[in-house]
């Protein structure tokens, strides 16, 4: 079993050292050719996002553990601290890959309702298919961001590109709003609801587990929040918690040398015992046969 101590990252500056891409500084990077160097076997955490177009062939690989296939026609979301490892590529591979900073994500959504939730969703569906339209008007916009960065004399270069990305964002989150039927769920509150919801289980997950806790600081009662976030996500708060929770349990078992002891004492679990009890309940194997089987 190959165990690592320390997980290497995916940053635009790394995609930059092994792979020939158009960049906007380090926030932006657009490559027309993905191979296996810049995803290689090994585990890696994205530090940033990535928007992956295959048109041709296909790709497997695992995020968060999860195996995933991409072929011609799909569209890809990867964000920020997922973790990608387990890369085979085919022979006939065709694609493309848009490489986007937090830091530019945060500036580009500013403003931009609605689109923050696609990261949320992704995480847990980050593959889905485009039409034939659908693919041409977003290969449009990528080969338009690609000339306007590449215009390096244009007086308002960046300006001009952050627009774009803004038109493809609002485009592609079309696409996936429409792939997943959630025109209900556009309510602008419950999606602020869901929002600080999201974030407040990113920040807490290690240690509290409880919809109670989270209705309690969002003002609301546990089944108000759970009645909001099914409607606007398809899961309940408790699905969401758990997501989160057997996410990073099978990537510290997966890509850390951390016994189970602790990462239970990471987690902050009870004891050892909890941990195995919770773990088997959404796997069906105790952690250290997963761990073994890898």
């Amino acid at each position: 079993m190959n165990m690592k101590s320390e997980m290497q990252s995916i940053t635009i500056e790394s995609v930059k050292q092994v792979v020939t891409c158009l960049c906007l500084d380090n926030d932006l990077a657009l490559i027309d050719e993905c191979h296996s160097i810049i995803f290689p076997t090994e585990a890696k955490r994205l530090e940033c996002f990535a928007f992956a177009f295959c048109d041709k062939g296909c790709v497997k690989y695992n995020i968060d553990t999860i195996p995933q296939t991409v072929t011609a026609g799909n569209c890809i979301i990867v964000s920020a601290g997922q973790v990608i490892d387990d890369v085979w590529i085919s022979d006939d591979y065709e694609g493309r890959v848009v490489f986007i900073s937090q830091r530019y994500v945060q500036e580009v959504l500013t403003g931009m309702h609605g689109l923050s939730s696609i990261f949320l969703f992704s995480r847990l569906h980050p593959v889905f298919g485009m039409s034939r339209e659908e693919a041409r008007n977003i290969l449009s916009f990528y080969l338009l961001i690609r000339q306007k960065i590449s215009e390096t004399d244009h007086r308002f270069r960046r300006d001009t590109v952050k627009a774009l990305i803004q038109a493809f964002l609002y485009d592609a989150g079309n696409i996936f709003w429409n792939v997943y039927d959630a025109e209900e769920a556009k309510s602008t509150r419950n999606e602020e609801i869901f929002m600080h919801f999201i974030g407040l289980v990113e920040k807490h997950f290690k240690v509290e587990r409880r919809v109670t806790w989270y209705a309690l600081q969002l003002h609301m009662t546990p089944k108000h929040l759970s009645e909001t976030i099914k409607k606007v996500s398809r899961q309940t708060p408790g699905e969401w918690i758990d997501n989160y929770v057997m996410l990073e349990l099978r990537v510290l078992l997966k890509n850390s040398t951390l016994s189970i002891k602790e990462i239970s004492e990471r987690m902050h679990f009870p004891n050892q015992s909890f941990l195995g009890k919770y773990f088997k309940q959404h796997t069906g194997v105790s952690p250290k046969e997963y761990r073994n089987d890898l």
